[in-house]
């Protein structure tokens, strides 16, 4: 109990963040391990201007028209 004591001590201002707003960092985790799996599916590409441009359309969410 006090080493949980101290650990909530030491950051309390964290804690309190994570109540009122209720985030954590699950969602940069994830987005994270996307980026990763873009940057293996890029590799053999010439310039890193193409692996932006895959992790804008990957992670960019973008909703393109049905031909």
């Amino acid at each position: 109990m006090v080493t949980v004591a101290q650990t909530i001590k030491r950051n309390f201002k964290g804690v309190v963040a994570h109540w009122k707003s209720g985030l954590t960092n699950a969602y940069m985790e994830g987005l994270n391990s996307v980026f990763q799996a873009t940057k293996r599916k890029a590799r053999g590409y010439r310039s890193s201007v193409y692996l932006i441009t895959m992790l804008y359309f990957i992670a960019g969410k973008l909703h393109l028209p049905a031909r």
